[in-house]
């Protein structure tokens, strides 16, 4: 499998044990996610339902979605940090979604965090919408993410989700 998307941010004023924490809460991902609305809940231990409406900027389309995100959690590997596998399920729109989160301490108080799609196809009803533009915006709301993260961790403190 080669990789459709990789992105990896170092932040500061973010403890790897806290993050790992924080990812099973859902309103960390309401906090986090760059959507006009999402509302998230955990339907078991490592199962995320979310229901989302955002207006994609990059081709000014308004989408509803809803599914759920599996987070497998397959531990420390050394020097590599944490890894979460995960992949999508009864989403009507997005067929097939893959990849994993690594997390890995740079300190105490820092850590490096890292999103990387492995395998990502819509169906065709949602392809029909976005054409070519689908990986750029699947791109653009990764590094919302992972930004969002940073801007969080600036001015407040992960704990807040534990």
């Amino acid at each position: 499998m080669t990789k459709v998307i990789s992105k990896v941010l170092e932040i500061e004023n973010c403890n790897k044990d806290i993050v790992l924490k924080a990812i099973y809460n859902p309103k960390f991902w309401e906090e986090i996610s760059p959507v006009d609305k999402i509302e998230a809940s955990f339907t078991s231990p490592n199962v995320l339902h979310t229901s989302i409406v955002d207006m994609i900027k990059v081709v000014n389309i308004a989408i509803e979605m809803e599914g759920e995100l599996v987070l497998v959690d397959k531990g420390e590997e050394e020097g590599k940090g944490q890894l979460i596998e995960f992949n999508v399920r009864n989403n009507k729109d997005v067929t097939d979604l893959e990849g994993n989160i690594r997390v890995k301490a740079l300190s105490p108080s820092s850590s490096k965090i890292g999103v990387f799609i492995h395998d990502f196809k819509l169906s065709s009803n949602f392809l029909s919408l976005f054409g070519s533009a689908t990986e750029l915006i699947l791109r653009t709301k990764i590094t919302g993410i992972l930004r969002n993260i940073e801007k969080y961790c600036k001015t407040k403190d992960l704990k807040n989700f534990l």
